[in-house]
């Protein structure tokens, strides 16, 4: 989503966006494959040209289970924030993402997709008992034919 900096200060209404299946394929990465996610966003301007962009998001994403790599859906209800401000790229004290005075839009995509990315489980797994059992004996069988060789 492109936001407008000059016409989002002026306005003190949130933006609404919702990101479905089509945002996540749509993006060049490979972590979540879908999901249904509401996101409400209040971009403040601060001090000088930061702009501090405020996401409130709740709903699931849909990944790989790392036991049994079949979908599973993780839940996602946070809030965090960006900060942006206008500058030299080059002058990037890892503070603020910095972007050129030039540009008067931003675009949030990357910010909501890492967002969600950080703030997942380190392991994304199913409940206890939910995977697919038929991945989970053919690890059990693996495993067995291992111990068998010692």
């Amino acid at each position: 989503m492109e936001v407008n900096l000059r016409k989002v200060i002026l306005s003190d209404t949130p933006l609404q966006v919702h990101l479905d299946d089509a945002f996540f394929q749509e993006l060049d990465q490979d972590e979540i494959i879908g999901g249904d996610v509401e996101v409400t966003l209040h971009v403040k301007k601060g001090a000088g040209e930061i702009f501090h962009f405020n996401y409130t998001m709740k709903g699931f994403a849909k990944v790989l289970c790392d036991r049994c790599l079949d979908e599973v859906s993780l839940a996602v209800d946070f809030s965090d924030s960006v900060q942006v401000a206008h500058g030299d790229p080059e002058d990037d004290n890892g503070d603020a993402i910095i972007i050129p005075f030039s540009q008067l839009t931003y675009n949030t995509d990357w910010d909501m997709y890492e967002l969600i990315s950080v703030h997942f489980p380190i392991q994304h797994v199913h409940p206890e008992g939910e995977c697919n059992p038929d991945m989970i004996s053919r690890f059990s069988t693996e495993e067995d034919s291992e111990n068998d060789e010692f």
